[in-house]
């Protein structure tokens, strides 16, 4: 089921009604509310006001439920690809059993920009906020000076707009070292 027909089965419910009550109400077949709410169907606008307009919802309560829905269900099955492809990769060969609900964001970011290429890089972008994916990237691999350097160059002018990168690169590095050496 989905959030949006899981909420209009519980109205149904607790007002006591039956969904071919509702679906004659609004102008619907009871077959068209019923795979609505088993989430086989997704709403219309106009048949998302008219439900709406029944049960006294706010306006786009419904609609707004069933995007967040739908939004949540493409990042996880983005999540689950990636980390699927990364296994592929063999990039996770310390792990005995990876999944995309095991994997921290933090290792999906920072694998997907060694191991993928730029369209699964790209989809990180669809998955988490552009400030967060960079946070990642400067803590987890801009510190790996020369090791990653050619990749992390790339990275900060094509992901990031950094002018100057290797400069920017050397900078991250230096603060890194200072920053463990007042905590040794």
């Amino acid at each position: 089921m989905n959030s949006a027909g899981e909420y209009i089965d519980s109205l149904i419910k607790e007002g006591g009604y039956k969904q071919s009550e509702i679906a004659r109400a609004i102008g619907v077949q009871r077959q068209v509310l019923s795979y609505i709410i088993a989430g086989r169907r997704e709403l219309s606008i106009p048949l998302a006001l008219k439900l709406e307009s029944f049960f006294n919802l706010p306006e786009g309560k419904l609609l707004k439920m069933q995007t967040e829905n739908s939004i949540r269900n493409y990042k996880q099955q983005l999540e689950e690809e990636l980390a699927d492809r990364l296994l592929k990769a063999n990039a996770f060969w310390s792990y005995a059993n990876v999944s995309a609900e095991n994997v921290p964001n933090e290792e999906l970011i920072e694998k997907t920009f060694i191991y993928l290429d730029l369209r699964d890089i790209a989809r990180l972008f669809e998955l988490y906020p552009r400030n967060y994916i960079q946070k990642v990237w400067r803590e987890k691999m801009a510190i790996q000076g020369d090791y990653l350097f050619n990749l992390n160059v790339m990275i900060a002018l094509y992901y990031f707009d950094i002018r100057q990168p290797e400069k920017y690169l050397k900078k991250v590095e230096r603060e890194h070292i200072k920053h463990l050496l007042a905590y040794a």
